[in-house]
């Protein structure tokens, strides 16, 4: 499955890509903003792709200009219609810039806007992560739990349509009208929920 929008690619990871994620998800300046810190082995890493290779749990490697830049989630989406988000790169230079942004942006609208599979979005933050904070709240998420460790944040499709409409035109003026069209590029399989083998079915037809 192959995601397009805004200038960049994003492919479902393969089993051959694992050893890259893993390499960054080891460094410790990625680690250390993540809930789970400690090393990942090889074996983990296999056990862990083994767990979320299915319908439920969609990852993708962000490429731009072919180059792999960081990973994106939207995963547990069959839960209630509630699914949960994760994002981050691995090349520095991205950190400070639209890049973030534009990747979030081309999550959301996959789920709320054309596939249609869910109406909530949550992620977990780390609270000595600041900066993760104060970007999902620029997207539109909003605090619901904390404890002394994390924060949760949520995303309903009324407030990411309310919310986002102002980042969605200045992210079209930045790019192009012609960049910002979305493309979602797959044949239906059992590796996707319904929902999504439905819509490419629907678009295959076209």
């Amino acid at each position: 499955m192959i995601v397009k929008q805004y200038g960049l690619t994003y492919k479902r990871i393969q089993e051959e890509d694992l050893e890259l994620i893993r390499y960054w998800r080891n460094r410790d300046f990625i680690r250390k903003t993540m809930q789970f810190q400690e090393y990942i082995t090889f074996k983990m890493q296999r056990a862990w792709f083994q767990k979320i290779n299915n319908k439920y749990n969609y990852y993708f490697l962000i490429e731009d200009n072919q180059k792999k830049i960081g990973l994106i989630n939207c995963k547990d989406t069959d839960k209630n219609r509630v699914a949960e988000g994760g994002i981050f790169f691995w090349e520095k230079s991205y950190w400070n810039t639209f890049v973030p942004a534009l990747a979030s942006l081309t999550m959301l609208q996959v789920i709320f806007e054309e596939i249609k599979s869910g109406d909530t979005s949550i992620i977990t933050v780390r609270k000595d992560n600041l900066h993760a904070l104060k970007f999902n709240q620029y997207l539109g998420y909003s605090v619901y739990y904390e404890d002394d460790k994390v924060f949760k944040l949520k995303l309903s499709i009324e407030d990411y349509l309310t919310k986002t409409c102002k980042i969605k035109r200045a992210a079209q003026i930045l790019v192009g009208k012609d960049n910002s069209t979305l493309q979602i590029i797959a044949q239906p399989s059992e590796l996707l929920d319904e929902k999504v083998n439905e819509y490419l079915r629907k678009q295959n037809k076209k």
